[in-house]
């Protein structure tokens, strides 16, 4: 199955794209388990993807979510300022 991930801000620029779609294996049905494929493809990624939010459209959805029918997993890092 692929799964889309959407990257943004400082993940964006470090990735240095908005879009990654990856081959999951079929039997990965959660969200926490596409990240982990994700972390393990992309491992310079892994401690931003430790403290992202994930968004499916515009709601923000636990790790333990199923993966969207859409297949697009949104990955906001942690911002700071005011």
């Amino acid at each position: 199955m692929d799964v889309t991930f959407e990257f943004f801000a400082a993940m964006e620029r470090q990735l240095g794209q908005s879009r990654l779609a990856l081959e999951l294996p079929a039997h990965t049905t959660d969200i926490g388990a596409a990240l982990n494929a994700l972390k393990q493809a992309r491992p310079a990624l892994a401690d931003a993807i430790e403290r992202c939010a994930c968004v499916s459209g515009d709601t923000i959805v636990k790790r333990s979510h199923p993966i969207p029918a859409d297949r697009i997993i949104g990955l906001l890092p942690p911002v700071a300022g005011g």
